[in-house]
């Protein structure tokens, strides 16, 4: 860790916003059914904060994220050096060696959070970031910005269980809007293209390898990236848009069974109860007759 940020700042920025929830607070909360998923332990808003940073040689005790929306920060995690920019977040896993701070020349303006809970090392692998990869860029910056925002009002206005759950609920929308946009998935043109022929050709009788050579890509390529970027393969995601256009047209229309199963790629009426039975655990008349809203 290097020694030059032992004479950083802390805090004490024109301007700043912080926020400490109470340690005894925080135990509580993390007893609780709901807050003990996902908690706010600590938050703020540090503007153009020269001369800030931390030196943290055993870690913290919880994840700190960090989204720089101004100027240049830097953080040396377990021995390597990240540079942050703007629109970049910085996700430092519990207890991970760290220091951080403002670049000299252009300080930082940051929003952060340090968080706690059960949920927050599936949320933190779900953005993608590791130790040695730390730094992310945010892909819907400002709803993230608001969302960091939108906790410390929270905490600043009490440590009331209601204040601590209703920022919770930020916490988890801003981690899941970052897991979402994860720069590192494979949302290429390719995946974008493919997404939209096959909505656009539901009912077409298509192949992987066809579907492949559409994009001068091999099958097994086009199913990695696209199982990368979805979750889903390439005719199971054409099911699943098979599947809902076939819900829009019960819940909407008066066309019988076997006119939708046909509208949306099925020649065969059976195969298509089957197979719509196994997402939904009901048939397609059955579905129709459910109440919904």
């Amino acid at each position: 860790m290097t020694s030059t940020v032992q004479t950083l700042k802390r805090e004490g920025f024109a301007g700043q916003k912080l926020r400490v929830v109470p340690r005894t607070i925080v135990r509580a909360a993390l007893a609780a059914p709901i807050t003990s998923q996902i908690l706010i332990t600590d938050c703020g808003y540090f503007p153009q904060a020269g001369s800030h940073g931390r030196v943290r040689p055993g870690g913290a005790g919880q994840t700190i994220v960090i989204v720089c929306s101004q100027g240049r920060g830097w953080a040396e995690i377990e021995g390597t050096r990240h540079e942050i920019s703007p629109r970049q977040a910085l996700i430092i896993p519990r207890r991970a060696a760290h220091a951080y701070g403002a670049e000299a020349r252009d300080p930082w303006t940051i929003w952060w959070l340090h968080l706690a809970g059960e949920r927050m090392p599936e949320l933190t692998a779900a953005c993608g970031v590791t130790v040695q990869r730390p730094v992310m860029d945010v892909p819907r910056f400002a709803l993230s910005v608001a969302l960091i925002g939108e906790a410390i009002d929270h905490l600043e206005h009490d440590d009331t269980p209601q204040s601590l759950l209703a920022a919770s609920g930020a916490a988890w929308h801003l981690m899941t809007a970052l897991a979402a946009g994860r720069p590192d998935a494979p949302r290429d043109d390719a995946v974008t293209r493919m997404k939209e022929y096959l909505s656009e050709n539901l009912a077409a009788q298509l192949s992987v390898a066809q579907l492949a050579d559409r994009i001068s890509l091999s099958p097994s390529h086009l199913t990695a990236i696209f199982k990368a970027s979805t979750g889903y393969s390439p005719m199971a995601y054409r099911t699943l848009m098979r599947m809902q256009r076939a819900r829009m047209l019960l819940d909407t229309s008066d066309k019988p069974v076997l006119a939708i199963a046909h509208e949306v790629g099925y020649d065969d009426p059976a195969y298509f109860s089957r197979r719509f039975a196994e997402l939904h655990e009901q048939n397609p008349r059955d579905y129709r007759r459910t109440s919904k809203g």
